[in-house]
């Protein structure tokens, strides 16, 4: 077939250019002008060089910047079983969907609360051993202070824990989700609320939320507040502020490999990720208050350095954030013995900023 100049010079030009491109890496000339030269030579739409989409890595959706943009769906708390009454409290084991997956935990609810907006606590504990833990285990002391005292208090076992639905398999996935399920209960309270057992009243919903949390369970509150950009009353007991994933890696000596095997997978993670997206250190600047913060200077499991440290850039980053910081010498990561200093200024922190009680 004979071409005209124009032609010629149109196939000469575009096969320079997928050359320069790659595209012709490893094509005969033959096959380059068949794929993309009609019979008569005229310019065919190059299909194969259209651009694809990349895919997201699947952790990306949990950044902290991000985690708001995950949807949320509030469904109703049901309590399935009572455990314990007193003269003034009733506790429960509750059962409620998050994430389409069924949680457990407990709520102890005091026998004269107001009839609109009682103030409600939720209970974030640290971290427990699967085969020790029970429901309840972690907050229930604080959690029966605070409900004796007209408080409704609420303690998700989370996923893996209780008669809660297993964890998610990618460990990094139930680290990041917890945040989510955090915020999804907030709203389940302000809106479907918890059902009574009494079925002809209805379900006591709030907008009186405040947050009590102790050691790994600070860092889910502080994430969540940072995440969601609420300010929530939030009192905090030895929590682990040290920045990720140096949290993580700090506890890991105790691991029979003494972390080996630990630091793999977190040096795979950052091949991946910028570490910084998934640190609550690195986004205090979104952070309300009011805070309160309890820590023991004997403190080997989370070291009052790391509270130190945390309120000391806090207040640097973020001049507006009203927070409050006791130290308490000779006291352990458990608050004692200063506990009962400590949840008593708990029950002021919340008296003065939750709504009164009626």
């Amino acid at each position: 077939m004979l071409y005209t100049v124009t032609q010629m010079m149109k196939r000469l030009l575009f096969s320079l250019l997928l050359l320069v491109l790659g595209i012709g890496i490893g094509l005969g000339l033959s096959q380059v002008t068949s794929l993309f030269f009609s019979e008569s030579g005229e310019l065919l739409v190059p299909t194969i060089i259209q651009s694809q989409p990349k895919t997201e890595p699947p952790l990306s959706k949990f950044a902290i910047t991000r985690l708001h943009e995950l949807p949320l769906t509030p469904a109703k708390i049901s309590l399935v079983e009572e455990v314990e009454t007193t003269s003034t409290t009733t506790s429960y084991l509750f059962r409620w969907t998050s994430r389409g997956k069924v949680m457990t935990g407990s709520v102890i609810i005091p026998k004269k609360i107001p009839t609109t907006n009682p103030p409600t606590i939720i209970m974030l504990r640290g971290y427990v051993p699967p085969d020790l833990y029970e429901t309840g285990v972690g907050t229930k002391n604080a959690a029966a202070t605070l409900a004796r005292n007209g408080y409704i208090t609420v303690a998700p076992d989370f996923f893996g824990y209780g008669g809660s639905d297993p964890e998610p398999i990618d460990t990094w996935q139930a680290r990041f989700e917890k945040p989510v399920i955090v915020m999804e209960l907030i709203q389940s309270l302000q809106t479907e609320g918890i059902a009574q057992q009494d079925a002809t009243l209805p379900p006591i919903t709030t907008e009186a939320i405040g947050i009590w949390a102790h050691s790994n369970g600070g860092q889910i509150a502080l994430t969540t507040l940072e995440a969601y950009k609420i300010a929530i009353p939030t009192t905090l007991w030895a929590p682990v502020t040290a920045p990720f994933p140096y949290a993580i890696q700090f506890f890991s000596d105790e691991l029979e490999d003494e972390g080996k095997s630990q630091r793999k997978w977190i040096s795979l993670f950052e091949e991946t990720y910028d570490a910084f997206d998934f640190s609550l250190t690195k986004h205090l600047s979104l952070l309300s208050g009011p805070l309160q913060i309890h820590h023991g200077e004997l403190d080997d499991a989370a070291p009052i350095a790391w509270s130190d440290e945390f309120v000391e850039k806090t207040k640097k980053i973020n001049e507006t954030i009203e927070v409050t910081y006791f130290r308490y010498p000779g006291t352990d990561h458990n608050l004692q013995p200063s506990w009962n200093t400590a949840i008593t200024r708990d029950l002021t922190f919340f008296r003065e900023h939750l709504v009164p009680q009626q």
